[in-house]
């Protein structure tokens, strides 16, 4: 296997002429499509029509500008290396070049895409992302759709007005209009009318450069794997988890099932990652003994670049970060801190918590009571209760989640889950829910509370399970991620600079609705260690698409998609 990792990792350090064949590509593209519409490209075609078919030029100038659409698209998955797009690639520039001498003896341009080909031909190993065979299923359902779409809108431009023809017209003149119309040629059926006539022949090209532009992105769009976890691999997560769950508070989270499973050939680490908008993401630090990570972080760049996917980091630890970055090449940021809570410092009496004290006792003489027990402990009736009103106070909110969520509540089958409750008047008023972390430690996952909730229950119920822990020996309670915590707290200060000042109101914009502050805020109350999280990427011109990736695995953007497991197994 570390033979194939070098040699894809060789290959991407010759990117360089991946990227420029991509731009070239597209720059022929641009250049067809402007030899088509210019004024010198008329005075060929009159040249032209002397000794060639009458109409010819303009219907090779009609196919020249379907043609270089579609390799401004390819160009695209040319520069993610996707295979499919090379053989595509590779028949439209033999094509659009005999277009190119056909519609106007474009003798240059004609040479400029053979030795195109000739360059692609040279450089073809280095186009190794495999195709997604489910792509192909979902380009045919886009072209049925948009075929639909645009013959329907070509009829009813036709039949809609009144008076638009003279004579009688019949319905197989008006298709083939629209037909050739989607071509940009003329059809046997003319307008009487000059403003629908120029209506018609701008709408239909357009809708013609959709019917080939749509279809061949969605073909060549990565694919996310359908996830799957089987009982053996779940065993076998488990198991590492209970030997090297200690290092990493996000490592129980890598059971949530929108993520696959990558696995080094000892089994002895894996990393679980989701795909998301062509990037490859993983959470938090890799499953297993440190000594096995090397492996399996060259497992997943492997499996990132032969499927043209961008391979991301997210949530790491520095230490995990440290290896990443010297194993794989790749560059570190951190992104914010995570807020770990010692139960020995805690003390509710202690100056220092004053804040909480007052929303602690404040919440009891209210009547609150609080319970804490292990979802072994729960029965059917309680379970119910807690999905239900979980789902019931989240409304019609995503169920936000990836780094840090399980995405379930109270299972039966995960016994040391810690279920920590509050209630008024006998009614559930707040939960909250912690996944092991190794033998000595809580992470929290869930963190939920009934609207009619009075201010300071998320205190209570955070301070019961500090005294749980006290009671059970477990030492360290891993609170909420705070994002990009150190700009929200340098740039308060005197003194601070006016870029972290700006960075600093940027995120206290985007707060209103993604609560960064807010977070940060509720858990400087507790005192706790504020511990780094990195994300480990590539480049910094992949940070906007990596971003809105993350965004969606998170459900700040888009709705949540319930999905199955999947196991990747090295051998």
């Amino acid at each position: 296997m570390k033979a194939g990792v070098d040699k894809v990792k060789k290959q991407d350090g010759a990117g360089w002429r991946v990227l420029i064949s991509a731009r070239v590509l597209l720059l022929v593209g641009l250049v067809n499509i402007l030899s088509s519409v210019s004024k010198p490209f008329r005075r060929r075609v009159h040249s032209l029509e002397t000794f060639m078919p009458e109409g010819w030029p303009s219907l090779a100038a009609a196919g020249s500008i379907i043609v270089a659409v579609m390799l401004i698209v390819l160009s695209f998955g040319l520069a993610r290396r996707n295979r499919a797009a090379f053989f595509f690639t590779q028949i439209l520039l033999l094509v659009s070049a005999a277009l190119s001498l056909s519609k106007g003896l474009y003798f240059g341009l004609a040479i400029a895409e053979l030795a195109l080909f000739v360059w692609l031909f040279a450089i073809r190993e280095e186009f190794y992302a495999r195709p997604v065979r489910r792509a192909q299923v979902r380009g045919l359902i886009v072209l049925a759709q948009i075929t639909s779409l645009s013959l329907s809108i070509g009829l009813i431009l036709m039949i809609a007005p009144d008076r638009l023809f003279g004579g009688e017209v019949s319905f197989t003149h008006m298709f083939e209009t629209v037909l050739r119309g989607l071509v940009g040629l003329t059809g046997p059926v003319k307008f009487m009318s000059h403003r629908e006539q120029d209506i018609f022949d701008f709408t239909m090209p357009g809708l013609g450069l959709l019917m080939v532009a749509l279809p061949l992105l969605t073909l060549l769009q990565p694919g996310p794997p359908k996830p799957h976890l089987s009982a053996e691999d779940e065993e076998g997560l488990l198991q590492l988890l209970n030997e090297f769950g200690g290092r990493d508070s996000l490592g129980y989270f890598a059971l949530r099932e929108d993520k696959s499973v990558l696995w080094s050939t000892t089994r002895k680490a894996a990393i679980t990652y989701r795909v998301v908008g062509g990037c490859i993401l993983s959470s938090g630090d890799p499953i297993g003994n440190p000594d096995a990570w090397p492996q399996v972080m060259h497992a997943f760049m492997d499996l990132a670049l032969k499927n043209g996917w961008t391979p991301t980091a997210v949530g790491c630890s520095e230490e995990a970060g440290e290896i990443w970055v010297r194993e794989t090449g790749m560059t570190a940021l951190e992104i914010g801190d995570e807020a770990v809570v010692h139960v020995a410092d805690y003390d509710l009496e202690n100056p220092r918590y004053r804040n909480v004290r007052q929303s602690v006792r404040r919440a009891v003489k209210q009547g609150y009571v609080t319970s804490v027990m292990k979802s072994a402990e729960l029965d059917v009736e309680m379970r119910e209760t807690l999905t239900l009103d979980s789902k019931k106070w989240r409304g019609n909110a995503t169920e936000r989640g990836f780094m840090m969520g399980l995405g379930r509540v109270a299972e039966e089958s995960e016994k040391e889950l810690v279920i920590v409750t509050t209630t008024k008047d006998g009614e559930l008023r707040g939960l909250l829910q912690y996944v092991p972390w190794g033998k000595n430690g809580l992470s929290l996952d869930l963190m939920r509370r009934s609207p009619q909730a009075d201010a300071g229950v998320n205190e209570l119920l955070i301070d019961a399970t500090i005294n749980y822990a006290r009671e059970n020996q477990i030492d360290d309670i891993s609170l909420n991620f705070a994002a990009f915590r150190s700009v929200f707290e340098r740039g308060a200060q005197l003194g601070a600079g006016p870029i972290i000042r700006a960075f600093r109101s940027i995120l206290l914009f985007f707060s209103r609705w993604l609560q960064m502050e807010s977070l940060f805020r509720f858990n400087s109350k507790f005192r706790p260690e504020w511990v780094p999280r990195y994300m480990i990427f590539r480049k910094t011109t992949e940070l906007p698409k990596v971003g809105l990736a993350i965004m969606r695995a998170e459900a700040f953007i888009g709705a949540r998609k319930t999905e199955s497991k999947k196991t990747t197994s090295l051998g």
